[in-house]
């Protein structure tokens, strides 16, 4: 209710249509996107309000923050509707707060730190003409003065002073507030109420979870527009009386009555009587509430019923007496209740549902009721039934030619129902829903279920003979294909645990399974022949362009050899030709003998025909040898020299030349070129000098 509330609050200027203009946001705090004139700074530890705040601003939430007294900046927000404040620690209230504060229709003080109604001058909120709610929830400000005028505002709607610690009511006080429509005041310590409201305007009235233990009778009488009047979870309030011409919604849940209240509430339609201790409902209980739409005594301590406790409710149409002690139910305590359409008698210890009867009864839940059997015209007497609940009992079987005209939906589930046959539902013509779960079933035929469309046995031990299945399953597939992964085999152990189409599909459809497997083979073969032929052309491809990529290389190779070859003769060529061009003359190279190579040439004896010349050059030769040359005789002969003794030094000098040649010939020098083998040449002949 309170997060209700708290919507609308945000979102009341929209609501009221107030128009709305572009201003500032602060940045700490969240606008509603462009629009500045509802602005929320909630929950940022606030000492002081934002500089920045649209002076514009229509709602202003300044909850969850720190400010230890009312921001006297907020006079500059005149035009302010909203001002919630809640979740700080402001412990004051002045006279002068709210004089420029003459709009303000929605005003949150919860969860705060006033201590006493002292902390809130009398006249604060006087200047707000238009104030229309007010929450000062959550405040320990404990009981107002009876005389008190914190609270006099002509205009208030909605009052709300939730967990105040307020020990007593001061219905004086309250009574001046003649626009108030609601009141709440869950979780006060109060103890009792004595005194009758006089509002002529209150419709809501929440007195929930407090210490009552008396209400006068007439203390909501004069109230004549009320309601709603809730007084829920009053552990101390054993008995209720009150008389209201107007209240519609009365909710007594959680309290410790013992008997049902004989109130004359004429026009009450729904009373929650839940969670008490109520045992016995007598005759007429509701006479005085004729009207009653919704009834529900839940969770009490009933035993049983009058025939008539129900007898003056023509109007209702739900009861709801669920979780309680009943064993019995009279076959006349609905006759008169021509209206009713929903039953809850679950979680009683109801044995038989023969003795139930009504002539409108569409809803009936009867599950966990201890119901051992049924006959074949239990339903007979709930001709319009549509929907029976009859849940987590103890049935062990389903009659044969179980008849109900109009039944729709029928749950089973969670009993000992171990057998079903095609006889069982034959009579149930509208029949549409079954749920068997968790039964026993172990075999199930379609024909068993002759017009209904929608079946439920999962969780049953089943007995996966895949033959006696293979209709059932088909059935079942043919509305709900979800539900088969819910069928477990629980027989026999070849298949425990498995699903129905993991345990029998094989064997149901085997040959159509060949058939279609027969076309997958062929396909399969013929892509796979296929694959196996372009695996083949795309082999030989390969091959053949690595063959071509082989041929190329070791053509571009001996492409590369032969040129490489060409270059080399030519450089050999170069090189030949500037050898031969640097070569020595080989006659240069042929140099005199030295002496001690010449004492070892062979003595001529006579002259070599190749020496011979012609007698002319010779005499000429002769007579110029004569003439210029002394060691030649006369007669034209060599003058044979004397040999002179050498000296020793002359010996060494001259064994050491002799070596030095030798030596010079045998070594080549290493700056030399590398030379062409030489033909052997022989050695020269006198006659080639």
């Amino acid at each position: 209710m309170v997060k209700m509330w708290y919507c609308g609050l945000v979102l009341l200027p929209l609501t009221l249509g107030y128009s709305v203009s572009v201003g500032s946001c602060p940045e700490i705090c969240l606008c509603d996107g462009d629009n500045s004139e509802i602005t929320s700074c909630q929950d940022n530890g606030l000492l002081e309000l934002p500089i920045d705040i649209d002076s514009n601003v229509i709602s202003l939430d300044l909850s969850r923050n720190a400010f230890d007294s009312f921001p006297g900046d907020l006079k500059n927000f005149s035009k302010l509707k909203y001002l919630n404040m809640s979740r700080n620690c402001i412990s004051t209230l002045m006279l002068s707060d709210f004089v420029d504060l003459v709009n303000l229709e929605r005003l949150d003080f919860s969860s705060n730190c006033f201590r006493d109604w002292k902390d809130i001058h009398p006249s604060t909120f006087l200047p707000i003409k238009n104030l229309q709610y007010l929450d000062l929830s959550n405040n320990p400000l404990r009981s107002l003065p009876r005389y008190s005028n914190q609270l006099y505002i002509e205009s208030l709607a909605i009052l709300r002073l939730v967990n105040c610690s307020m020990k007593t009511i001061p219905v004086n006080v309250f009574n001046r507030l003649a626009g108030l429509r609601e009141l709440h005041l869950a979780y006060n310590p109060l103890t009792s109420i004595n005194e009758s409201f006089q509002l002529d305007n209150l419709k809501y009235v929440d007195l929930s979870k407090t210490r009552l233990n008396y209400i006068d009778e007439n203390v909501f009488t004069n109230l004549i527009n009320l309601e709603t009047l809730v007084l829920k979870d009053n552990v101390h309030l054993k008995r209720f009386m009150c008389h209201s011409e107007s209240l519609l919604y009365l909710d007594l849940s959680g309290c410790t009555l013992e008997k049902v209240p004989s109130s004359n509430l004429p026009k009450l339609a729904t009373i929650d009587l839940s969670f008490n201790f109520v045992k016995f409902i007598q005759a007429n209980n509701f006479a005085r509430s004729p009207n009653l739409v919704l009834l529900n005594l839940s969770t009490n301590a009933l035993t049983s019923l009058s025939d008539k406790a129900f007898q003056a409710l023509t109007q209702v149409q739900t009861i709801d007496l669920s979780y309680n002690k009943l064993t019995t139910v009279s076959d006349k305590l609905f006759s008169n209740a021509s209206s009713l359409l929903r039953l809850n008698l679950s979680f009683n210890y109801i044995k038989s549902l023969d003795t139930v009867t009504s002539s409108s009864l569409k809803l009936l839940d009867v599950s966990y009721c201890e119901i051992y059997d049924l006959n074949q015209f239990s339903l007979v007497a709930l001709p319009n039934l549509i929907s029976l609940i009859l849940s987590r009992n103890f049935l062990s079987t389903i009659p044969d030619g179980f008849y109900s005209p109009s039944l729709v939906y029928l749950d089973v589930s969670s009993c000992r129902i171990k057998s079903i046959n095609n006889r069982t539902f034959q009579e149930m013509y509208n029949l549409r829903q079954i749920n068997l779960a968790n039964n026993g079933l172990t075999s199930l035929d379609p024909t068993y279920f002759p017009r209904a469309y929608a079946v439920n046995i999962k969780d049953n031990p089943w007995r996966c003979d895949c033959p006696n299945l293979k209709r059932m399953y088909e059935w079942m597939a043919s509305y709900s294909e979800n539900k088969l992964k819910e069928l477990i085999c629980d027989s026999p152990e070849k298949v425990e645990g498995k699903t129905w189409q993991d345990a029998c599909l094989k064997e149901w459809y085997s040959s159509e399974r060949a058939k279609d497997t027969m076309w997958y083979y062929s396909i399969g073969i013929v892509v796979l022949m296929m694959v196996a032929l372009f695996g083949v052309i795309l082999t030989k491809k390969v091959k053949e362009i690595k063959e071509k990529r082989i041929r190329e290389e070791q053509e571009a190779r001996r492409v590369e050899e032969r040129e490489a070859l060409r270059r080399m003769e030519i450089l050999q060529r170069e090189l030949r030709e500037e050898e031969d061009r640097n070569a020595p003359d080989p006659r240069e190279l042929q140099r005199p003998p030295s002496y001690n190579e010449a004492l070892l040439l062979p003595r001529l004896d006579a002259s070599h025909p190749s020496l011979a010349g012609s007698v002319p050059s010779l005499l000429g030769s002769r007579q110029s040898l004569r003439g210029s040359n002394s060691d030649v005789t006369k007669k034209g002969r060599v003058r044979r020299k004397r040999r002179r003794r050498k000296s020793d030094s002359e010996r060494r000098s001259s064994r050491a030349t002799v070596d030095s040649d030798s030596s010079d010939q045998d070594q080549v020098p290493e700056s030399l070129p590398a030379r062409r083998p030489q033909l052997v040449q022989p050695p020269p002949l006198e006659s080639d000098f």
